[in-house]
């Protein structure tokens, strides 16, 4: 019974949202049902949208364009928190499906919208809010996204764990080298023991005491 409601809040959920796209001179197929929409808002906001739409592509006549491998509801999420009527806010249950979409399509202010999220996000949860397996698949999609905020905040989380158990967690052997290296230099610079992730007292040198 309980599974049943659940549905039919999905499905109401997802037809109010489909509403807001009333009056098209596209529409997307997803999951094989219709999202209409307008072709000059995509294009402004997608590179990729706007050499669909006017270059020598088979979609740039067409009304109707399907999207295999799309899922409506994450792709409905992508187009509210793109477009300019909508302009739904990044969140957490929505930041990693938008942004990846964002990344496929080019949309350059999401991208920059999701990167603060979650550099904010994760600044928020500190060392202590963050496990090691938390902050690797982070620097991981940060990597990928090439997120750089949100990159420079795990790196700087990173760079506190104890190296013993941040190099055994899971996706460690994934990081670029240029990000370890990074982690390394800011354990340096903030003179971080690796063994225990404890500040190191670096004591003054001699000119100092002068």
């Amino acid at each position: 019974m309980c599974e049943s409601v659940e549905i039919d809040e999905t499905t109401s959920e997802l037809q109010i949202m489909k509403s807001s796209f009333a009056e098209p001179d596209v529409a997307f197929i997803v999951e094989g049902e219709k999202i209409f929409t307008h072709r000059a808002e995509l294009a402004k906001k997608s590179p990729v949208f706007n050499s669909m739409f006017s270059s020598n592509f088979k979609e740039r006549d067409k009304f109707e364009i399907e999207l295999p491998g799309k899922t409506m509801r994450h792709f409905l999420m992508f187009l509210r928190c793109t477009l300019d009527g909508y302009r739904d806010d990044i969140k957490d249950d929505n930041v990693h499906f938008v942004m990846a979409l964002a990344h496929e399509y080019q949309v350059k202010e999401i991208m920059e919208r999701a990167d603060i999220f979650l550099a904010d996000r994760f600044s928020s949860k500190g060392i202590k809010g963050c496990n090691s397996d938390t902050i690797i698949q982070g620097i991981l999609e940060a990597e990928k996204f090439e997120i750089t905020k949100t990159l420079d905040v795990l790196i700087g989380l990173a760079s506190k764990k104890m190296l013993k158990y941040f190099s055994s967690a899971n996706g460690y052997d994934e990081i670029r080298k240029s990000t370890l290296h990074r982690i390394a230099m800011k354990r340096w610079e903030d003179n971080i023991n690796p063994k225990d992730g404890s500040s190191v007292y670096v004591y003054p040198i001699q000119s100092q005491l002068r």
